[in-house]
């Protein structure tokens, strides 16, 4: 019983050990990152920052959070910032934002109110620091102007994760529930209240081959598309609801090749609103009305618009209409 409780305390005090040396390294690296941040082309202050948490987390908060990119006008400030990590896990982190932020974008002032804001990262224990995954959730968020007008979302996540058995692909994925648009940007997409106040949701899901993995201690160039599958991209509003398959790839330029299929559920809506905005005139919608139907690739299905956005050589075509340029994907 003795050795046994000798044993108990070596643990303890070795494990105790480990906390306090991993709590002064974390708040020594995190201390010189920031000040590396700060004295490069970003401006980053902050009044205090303390770790806590034994015997089982790295817990860091840091208090009045400033960050600014001077070239673009950028700013960010936050009351407080948590940065949370099991002692035994340290690979994986969780960051808890403030209910309240604020974003100024060349001196226009953005509050981001949330009732919960939080985002999670894990990358592989290696030299390098390849990044396995990346989420970021916001419940009920909202963008409030300094006029008052207010962009509102029941739910909003963004996730990414290294496809299995990839090094540099990568699940991407966006959806943001319930969405209630600002009064002046509901009145000038749809003047005529034809379409109901909250758009029920938005998603967006690929998967993204990059030239290079995601290393937080690798080369600092910016990640380059190698191609991009386009799994489902879906809008629902009202009865309305527009979706998109695809797959895109750009070469050494940007130029992009490739084709989307996009089909429009009840599409002679998304022509009342275009003429009730004055994008089309009242006297054209019967011949906007004929180019789409002959247009459809899927006749067969009611009130469902089937189209193909072919992109040759950086050029797009809707059916048999040349639109342009396509944007160059770098």
């Amino acid at each position: 019983m003795r050795k046994l409780i000798i044993l108990v305390v070596v643990a303890a005090s070795l494990y105790g050990g480990y906390w306090f040396v991993g709590r002064s390294q974390i708040q020594y690296r995190l201390t010189e990152a920031l000040v590396q941040v700060d004295a490069g082309e970003y401006d980053l202050t902050y009044n205090t920052m303390h770790t806590r948490g034994f015997p089982s987390r790295f817990d860091t908060t840091i208090t009045d959070l400033e960050f600014g990119d001077p070239a673009t006008g950028l700013k960010y400030l936050a009351p407080i910032f948590q940065l949370f990590a099991l002692s035994y896990r340290p690979n994986e982190v969780i960051a808890v934002f403030p209910n309240e932020q604020t974003l100024d974008i060349g001196g226009d002032m953005f509050t981001i109110i949330t009732n919960d804001m939080r985002a999670s990262g894990k990358v592989r224990a290696s030299a390098t620091l390849a990044v396995q995954s990346a989420t970021i959730e916001a419940d009920n968020p909202r963008i409030r102007t300094q006029d008052g007008a207010e962009l509102a979302m029941a739910n909003l996540l963004a996730a990414m994760r290294l496809t299995p058995e990839t090094t540099q692909t990568y699940d991407v994925f966006l959806e943001a529930r319930a969405i209630v648009l600002p009064e002046d940007i509901r009145a000038m997409i749809d003047p005529q209240n034809l379409q109901p106040p909250v758009v029920q949701s938005l998603r967006f899901d690929s998967d993204v081959e990059l030239r290079a993995p995601i290393e937080l201690n690798g080369s600092t160039d910016p990640a380059q598309i190698q191609n991009l599958s386009l799994k489902e991209f879906a809008l629902s509003w009202g009865d309305m609801s527009l979706s998109a398959i695809g797959e895109v790839t750009p070469d050494d330029n940007g130029i992009l090749n490739g084709s989307i299929s996009i089909s429009a559920r009840n599409w002679q809506q998304g022509l009342d609103l275009a003429v009730s905005t004055g994008a089309v005139k009242d006297e054209r919608q019967f011949l906007v009305t004929e180019i789409a139907n002959n247009m459809d690739e899927t006749p067969h299905i009611p009130d469902t618009l089937t189209v193909t956005l072919n992109i040759v050589d950086g050029n797009m075509m809707l059916g048999m209409m040349p639109l342009g340029a396509a944007p160059v994907l770098r």
